[in-house]
């Protein structure tokens, strides 16, 4: 597999971890170890030990006690609790000499880790301003220690999907308005955008954004992606169809690190779905 070709580890959800390692191992498969694994107790040892290419993304390590990742609250306790894991993973993604680490773009609520996917309660009293301050603070410490450690941070965009939208947007950097904004805001060679593309396929047709026109504007700020589909109502992590709408542009960006974000595949899936992507099937 090529360096810079990922499996997230969403493609094995449900399977035990030391199967997982076994199989990238076996197969050459390069991991992204992401929030699909659940808390336990040796996870960062098994990840640092594992002699394979990868990367952690996000909420991995998963937590005993569950959180949501969100460097935009306004809860001092779930933003620095929230800082202080972005840390522990990029000194992760430096002990396995990773391109990078990536964590999500700040929510302007505080969700339970049982809404994500799901309705999100937003409180009466939202202040988005106030969360956007929040975030661009986090960011900036974060990145602090990624210039001690010479590895870039990442943001991913968020989803808006239909049924968490009703004419507020509480999640931040969806679209081009906010993530331009973003990079305005916080100039920095070690920041970047990890562009999930069906994150950005939902939030267009959420708010009614013409997909190709938004990436086309988007596109200089992308240092990496992730790939999957979806119906453009809910983030499913749905395979590849033949006409994925990214399979155009993929030659401009060959080079970057691509991650193949699909759920519960097996390795005929994951070989044909990466063949598809990459043409060669590499």
């Amino acid at each position: 597999m090529d360096s810079n070709i990922y499996i997230s580890s969403l493609a094995f959800l449900g399977q035990p971890i030391e199967d997982v390692v076994t199989l990238c191992e076996k197969e050459a498969l390069n991991l992204e170890f992401s929030s699909a694994m659940p808390y336990q107790k040796n996870m960062e040892q098994i990840y640092r030990e594992s002699k394979f290419v990868r990367m952690p993304h996000n909420y991995f390590p998963a937590p005993e006690i569950p959180f949501v990742v969100n460097l935009a609250s306004s809860d001092e306790k779930i933003r620095r609790t929230s800082i202080d894991h972005c840390k522990n993973g990029l000194h992760l993604a430096k002990a396995s000499t990773a391109p990078f680490y990536a964590a999500h773009a700040g929510f302007c609520v505080d969700p339970d880790p049982a809404e994500l996917g799901k309705k999100i309660t937003v409180p009466d009293n939202l202040n988005k301003e106030q969360n956007k301050k929040h975030f661009i603070k986090s960011i900036e410490e974060i990145l602090i220690l990624a210039e001690e450690l010479e590895m870039d941070f990442l943001i991913e965009n968020n989803v808006v999907a239909p049924f968490n939208y009703d004419g507020t947007n509480f999640l931040l950097c969806t679209e081009f308005e906010e993530i331009s904004w973003l990079f305005e805001t916080v100039i920095h060679e070690r920041l970047g955008l990890l562009l999930d593309t069906a994150h950005l396929k939902a939030s267009c047709q959420t708010l009614g954004l013409d997909l190709k026109k938004e990436f086309e504007k988007i596109k200089p700020f992308v240092k990496a992606f992730h790939h999957s589909d979806n119906d453009g109502t809910k983030d499913n992590n749905l395979p590849l169809p033949e006409d994925y709408w990214f399979l155009e542009y993929f030659d401009d960006f060959r080079n970057y690190v691509h991650v193949l974000e699909v759920k519960s595949l097996g390795m005929i899936e994951i070989k044909a779905q990466l063949k598809l992507l990459t043409g060669d099937g590499n």
